[in-house]
């Protein structure tokens, strides 16, 4: 008995030996490799039959995939990946997971901002488009698994150590300008303003173009048939009740609350605003908005926070020397307010601080009032900009939007940009900053706001447009066919004000018809007495898709 054990156990004992040898050689003979492209990803075309006929399908392998090494060249490998067997680049397999990442150096695809700390603060030196920069470190903690994109790099910089994020970086010179002709039309009208090739510079060439990955967060889920009403917060908080009835009453779906107006004032007891400024407001308090917002959330409404940006008298007599100035230092009144500059820093940031802490409370976050004033070209010499990096005004607003976005992704919140109306008609900036081919490429939304009353008699055809507006809107939104490459993203404010209740059903009619599926009303600050009138015209007419419960932002 005791001799059968032991020869079962040395049995055991010996299969195990070989199991593990053969673990070994294995390991050895068909060792795990990494994916390492220049890229974030690399492509490879597979043979395969079908129907008697040869084709090609692609295979993307991203950063980091790992896969087993079959037989390695000097310029060529073979390696299996999924059962099945594909030849790539030798130079793009590396033996370790970590040195997957690992880069001489990247190129700038656009003007971006560098940190001293990852997501650290703007340190105020940016890097120029086709830079090429060393790379010191990167690490696989920064890997995007799915994109394989690495999120952060550390890099060298006129011998000073910064970080830079990584989508705005490509591998080579060949790839950043991939991007430099895009298909947007433009316009020259403000060449004679700025001089010969201004628009093509300001527009085009100082824009990033690379199309940015569309985002849908599992416990946000994206919302492309958004039918909202503005209200501000002090309207919403007021009467909770009559705004929890219109989701019953109407067909919409979100609310777009009032957060910082265009006075400068935020309107809730704000952590982020209080490291700035002393507001001194005394409103709901960062928790009980969190409980208001929640109590909306849960009765099936999207969320939209919204933020006025350079529109800030507040911030602009606290940091003089970040606002649009006279050129002897004098704060510059524009129709009757002062604003921070668009080219401030300081003023990127204070805005992105109220962003990110709305987007950890609301399903989106809405900027306004994210341009330049209006009459700057005929100021010119009058007038102090601060403009430190000689961007154009349309570069400053893409890359702040851009900035602000990146921040507001990390809370899994989605951002929405507003624009003026006339800036999609006339292919330009309007001097505003607010290029809306550049724009889509920032935001997730871009909201123009093409209130028939503001409109002259005559626009786009209409004869009246403030007594058409179903037909301004229709003709408007035509126009947006061909200047949005995703339908999804164009989300027109309508007239809620001055007008009835037919007149907002005939603006809703009108965009639905021409095929998109949102739209926001805007009833001036929302009050009851204003929105009321108006409750009966607020109906899709294309039909509700069956709606999933909203996510709840404030867990």
């Amino acid at each position: 008995m005791k001799k059968k054990r032991r020869i079962f156990i040395l049995a055991f004992l010996s299969l195990s030996v070989i199991l593990i040898a053969a673990g070994i050689l294995a390991r050895q003979v068909y060792p795990t490799m990494y994916i390492a492209p220049a890229g974030n990803s690399l492509s490879v075309q597979v043979p395969s039959m079908e129907n008697g006929e040869i084709r090609e399908d692609t295979v993307t392998l991203v950063r980091g995939t790992a896969v087993k090494l079959r037989k390695r060249k000097t310029d060529t490998s073979m390696v299996e990946y999924e059962g099945k067997t594909l030849e790539v680049p030798s130079s793009s397999l590396s033996e370790t997971y970590a040195g997957c990442v690992q880069v001489p150096s990247v190129f700038v695809r656009t003007r971006t901002e560098l940190r001293k700390e990852k997501n650290g603060p703007l340190c105020q030196v940016a890097a120029e488009k086709g830079e090429e920069l060393k790379v010191v470190s990167a690490s696989v903690q920064d890997l995007d698994s799915e994109t394989g994109m690495v999120n952060w790099y550390e890099v060298v910089r006129w011998d000073e150590t910064y970080w830079i994020p990584g989508q705005y970086v490509e591998p080579d010179e060949e790839s950043v300008h991939a991007w430099d002709e895009p298909n947007v039309a433009v316009s020259d009208y403000w060449n004679a303003a700025y001089g010969e090739d201004y628009s093509t510079d300001a527009f085009v060439a100082q824009e990033d173009w690379k199309p940015a990955q569309k985002v849908d967060f599992a416990d946000n889920p994206r919302k492309d048939d958004v039918r909202g009403l503005h209200v501000t917060l002090e309207q919403l908080a007021a009467n909770p009740d009559y705004y929890l009835s219109l989701k019953d009453r109407t067909d919409l779906n979100a609310l777009v609350v009032e957060l910082k107006n265009e006075g400068g004032l935020v309107e809730y007891e704000s952590p982020a605003a209080a490291k700035w400024l002393d507001t001194g407001y005394q409103g709901l308090s960062l928790e009980q908005l969190r409980e208001l917002v929640r109590q909306f959330q849960d009765a099936g409404y999207y969320m939209i926070g919204r933020i006025s940006a350079f529109k800030d008298p507040v911030f602009a007599t606290a940091y003089p020397e970040e606002a649009i100035q006279t050129t002897d230092g004098q704060l510059l009144e524009i129709a009757q307010s002062t604003w921070a500059s668009p080219y401030s820093r300081k003023a990127w940031e204070y805005n992105a601080d109220l962003c990110e802490e709305a987007a950890g409370l609301f399903n989106e976050v809405q900027l306004d009032y994210t341009r330049f004033p209006e009459g700057l070209a005929t100021m010119q010499g009058e007038v102090e900009l601060h403009n430190t990096y000689d961007e154009s005004k349309a570069s400053a607003i893409q890359h702040f939007t851009q900035y602000v976005r990146d921040r507001v992704h990390e809370h899994d919140a989605y951002l929405s940009v507003d624009v003026f109306a006339q800036v999609l008609t006339a292919m330009d900036d309007q001097d505003l900053g607010q290029y809306v081919p550049g724009l889509c490429i920032a935001a997730d939304y871009v909201s123009p706001m093409p209130y028939p009353d503001h409109f002259v008699n005559g626009s786009l055809g209409v004869e009246n447009p403030a007594m058409e507006q179903g037909e301004m809107l229709k003709r408007y939104s035509q126009i947006a066919q061909s200047v949005y490459a995703d339908d999804d993203q164009y989300r027109p404010w309508l007239q809620g004000y001055s007008n009835t209740a037919q007149d907002v059903q005939d603006q809703i009619r009108a965009v639905e018809e021409t095929g998109f599926k949102s739209w926001l009303i805007w009833c001036s600050n929302g009050d009851t007495e204003i929105v009321e009138p108006r409750v009966k015209g607020m109906k899709t007419v294309t039909g509700k898709q069956p709606e999933d419960k909203t996510a709840d932002k404030t867990e």
